[in-house]
């Protein structure tokens, strides 16, 4: 049995991010940059207007003094006339700035009759004036390698002009689950079965992860088909198997890893819950086997699956994603293994997150996973720990 920190070694060591490629903007959301992304053109594109009003030279406003109106410049449209002495031009906010014009009268400064304009304010050169390149200039760097790209980020790049990004791809994740006991999730209720939660979770939690998930629904407990279910899912960059990797007369998954050459890493980790774990790997696919309970499964696929497609996708190798908080009240680790206790999180009057653990635990306390936001880590040497001690903590949602 490994411990956790060991096994949790042992399944990142060696992952390197996908190869890269190229998608368009919205296939890119959420996805990591495999280079930096400059802007193709200045922004804004030309001198435009930040108002309705009217394009004026700003030495001949007067207040009172009437300049006459040439035309129109609306945002789109062709450019319009050159203002001269005494003239303007009426236009629209973003529209081409015309030529010899230097500032903007706005509408509410001014009053109109007879295809004249009369000035109620003074302007001053520029105002109103947006200046191309004032944003952003042609070739400047708007993202990094590296960045997550994240809806403000394609805002800013589909402003820019960027059509296409360069960016790692979502790993494939191949989901099987296993039991000829479980039930589809709202199926009337049978003598003996269960309904199955595990799929639907695995595959939420993997696309929330970056993942393009294959499902390849429920296998029941025969050999052959669970055979036949692992060698297509092992076409994958991930596959996640739940149930039936224990060593039960009806426990098909561990042969039928092992015959398909499938080499084993570790069976068994020091948590709780999730303590059967499985994990091994082929040349090209990272290959997992979670407990049945819902619990043990949440855990194990947020402790060591979530971090592994992390990284095949381009982040940075963190680990789960944990926070630090504190407990609302007494509480340790159980079995001497390092226990993830379901609590409610709440912040706390200075803002840490507090942890209060739920009254009942265990990995087949569903009820109790669906009053909880998350776990407080307990960790194995840590023993009973006081309220107010500090504590690692995994959200979940």
């Amino acid at each position: 049995m490994k411990d956790l920190a060991e096994a949790l070694a042992l399944v990142l060591d060696g992952i390197e991010p996908l190869e890269g490629e190229r998608v368009g903007l919205e296939a890119a959301a959420g996805r990591v940059l495999t280079a930096p992304v400059a802007s193709a053109v200045d922004l804004p594109p030309f001198d435009r207007s930040a108002m309705d009003g009217f394009a004026v030279r700003a030495a001949d406003v007067a207040v009172g003094a009437p300049l006459r109106v040439l035309g129109d410049a609306a945002a789109g449209g062709p450019s319009a006339g050159a203002v001269g002495a005494g003239t303007a031009v009426r236009i629209s906010t973003g529209a081409e700035i015309p030529r010899g014009a230097d500032a903007i009268l706005r509408v509410e400064d001014a009053e109109v009759s007879n295809g004249s304009v009369t000035p109620t304010a003074g302007v001053a050169a520029g105002l109103h004036v947006r200046v191309r390149g004032e944003d952003v200039h042609a070739g400047d760097v708007l993202a990094q390698r590296g960045d997550v790209l994240t809806l403000t980020r394609l805002s800013s790049l589909a402003s820019a002009g960027v059509g296409d990004v360069p960016v790692y791809p979502r790993p494939a994740l191949h989901v099987i689950v296993t039991g000829s006991e479980l039930l589809p999730a709202g199926a009337p209720p049978e003598p003996g079965k269960i309904h199955e939660s595990n799929g639907l979770m695995i595959r939420l939690m993997a696309a929330r992860a970056g993942a393009s998930v294959v499902d390849h629904g429920v296998v029941g407990d025969d050999a052959v088909a669970t055979r036949e279910a692992v060698l297509a899912g092992l076409e994958g960059d991930v596959l996640v198997v739940s149930g039936g990797v224990s060593v039960g007369p009806h426990d098909h998954v561990k042969p039928a890893f092992e015959a398909l050459g499938v080499e084993e890493v570790f069976w068994r980790v020091r948590i709780k819950p999730g303590k059967p774990l499985w994990f091994g790997r082929t040349a090209d696919t990272l290959v997992f086997g979670l407990p049945g309970n819902p619990l043990s499964a949440i855990v194990c696929f947020s402790v060591f699956i979530e971090p592994a497609l992390r990284i095949l996708h381009g982040e940075p190798a963190t680990g789960p994603r944990l926070v630090r908080g504190r407990l609302a009240v007494a509480a340790g680790p159980s079995d001497s293994r390092t226990t993830y206790l379901t609590a409610k999180l709440e912040p706390g009057p200075d803002g840490v997150l507090e942890a209060t653990p739920t009254e009942r635990q265990g990995s087949h306390m569903t009820g109790a996973l669906g009053e909880s936001d998350g776990f407080a880590v307990a960790p194995e040497e840590a023993g009973e720990l006081p309220a107010g001690a500090p504590v690692d903590v995994l959200r979940l949602g």
